[in-house]
């Protein structure tokens, strides 16, 4: 093949690729959260605004066509009883996703099928910390590291990331230095959700060394671990670091970012300690029953072990979505900064500068610019005056977000 036929068939793939995610899927009538519960959610008067929904982190793709078929067979089956746990095909999709991935090598027995990171969050926090304990964060963070924490009756310590103006970095004082003698957990946001930080292998072991110092227990939350959009960075899950790091951690994993599975409630947490393991599982046994979901199991072993091909694809789609989203609300008002970003399909926008309270710039984007954001309040106070942008949708929809927006600002 010569060269000019080559980029030729380089550039039919790419636009094949692209046209997969390029289709724009009326979601409306499905009973979608992101796309139905305007009414629900929204005050009378920004859900009448019809705002563009743009918030919550399930992306508007198709999944693969693999695990669509692998549905399609269990649908096909007819019969939905009770499972019998995880098979040997879905823990070799699994644990060889993690292998080929990221070269960590996971041993089956560490691994606990649960419903969805966030119940195990809120299980993991009762199973090893208790009423008034503190259990420490990152903020600006994602809001369901503070909801539950609080709502399961402990306080939170605050190590907040420190603001460069492009982004934000660890400080290792103000990490320690927010430790206090009953802090029993740390929940490790990784990458971090909403700044895309991609922690470094320097980074991980500094947190990881302070904790084991003082005695707490690290639940690395890794729900974004496929979304590295950064060429130059990579994902290295925190147990991963060695035997002590391992020993002292709880790894959360699932297919729901990655491969949009979220309401099909399927996830995989990796326990190395034997002991932290049948502690968690037997908070578990307390608060439910331990069995997930059966079409759940058939999509995460198909993903995991046929959608790599898709995940590449959707990736190179991201980094487009990112860099186009950034470049024109960047160059429409200076008032505006998308933060550069090393992963995730969530931009964070500093909306500062625009002079309004996080209330009014959240009416002000629900009414005015109409587009639905996560507000940056839900992830702490240092999120005040930020937007979190869902940019995991067709270009379609990045370009009416761009258009609402500018429009809407220009009017300030």
């Amino acid at each position: 093949m010569t060269k000019l036929a080559t980029a030729h068939h380089l550039q039919s793939e790419n636009a094949a690729a692209s046209a997969i995610f390029d289709e724009v899927i009326d979601r409306k009538n499905s009973n979608s959260m992101k796309w139905a519960y305007g009414e629900r959610l929204l005050a009378p008067d920004e859900a009448a605004a019809d705002p563009l929904p743009m918030w919550v982190a399930d992306t508007d793709f198709k999944a693969p066509q693999a695990v669509i078929d692998a549905l399609h067979d269990a649908v096909d089956h007819g019969i939905f009883g009770y499972p019998g746990g995880a098979t040997a095909p879905y823990l070799d999709a699994v644990v060889g996703w993690q292998q080929r991935r990221f070269g960590w090598d996971v041993a089956k027995e560490w691994i606990l099928q649960t419903s969805g990171i966030i119940t195990t969050l809120k299980t993991a926090v009762q199973a090893f910390s208790a009423p008034g304990d503190t259990v420490l964060i990152q903020p600006p963070v994602y809001a369901h590291f503070h909801n539950d924490v609080l709502l399961n009756g402990r306080h939170l310590a605050y190590a907040p990331l420190e603001f460069t103006g492009d982004g934000y970095r660890f400080n290792e004082k103000t990490f320690e230095a927010a430790i206090r003698g009953n802090t029993k957990i740390f929940i490790l946001s990784h990458p971090h959700n909403p700044t895309g930080n991609v922690w470094s292998e320097d980074e991980l072991r500094t947190m990881g060394e302070i904790c084991a110092r003082n005695g707490v227990l690290v639940i690395s939350d890794e729900i974004h671990e496929d979304l590295i959009l950064n060429p130059t960075k990579k994902h290295i899950p925190f147990a991963s670091l060695g035997e002590k790091f391992a020993d002292n951690s709880i790894t959360c994993t699932a297919p729901s970012k990655t491969f949009n599975l979220p309401g099909l409630q399927s996830a995989n947490v990796f326990v190395p300690n034997k002991r932290l393991r049948e502690e968690l599982r037997r908070q578990y046994e307390r608060n439910v029953f331990e069995l997930v979901n059966v079409m759940g199991m058939v999509a995460a072993e198909a993903a995991y072990a046929h959608g790599e091909p898709w995940l590449e694809e959707m990736l190179g789609y991201l980094r487009a979505n990112h860099a186009h989203f950034a470049r024109a609300i960047n160059q429409a008002d200076p008032r505006l900064k998308v933060l550069p970003t090393d992963s995730l399909y969530l931009a964070w926008m500093d909306c500062r500068n625009l002079g309004m309270s996080a209330d009014a710039l959240n009416k002000f984007m629900l009414t005015k610019a109409r587009v639905w954001l996560d507000k940056g309040q839900k992830f702490g106070i240092e999120g005040h005056g930020f937007m979190r942008v869902n940019l995991g949708c067709p270009r379609a929809t990045v370009d009416e977000a761009i258009r609402r927006i500018t429009s809407a600002v220009a009017e300030v």
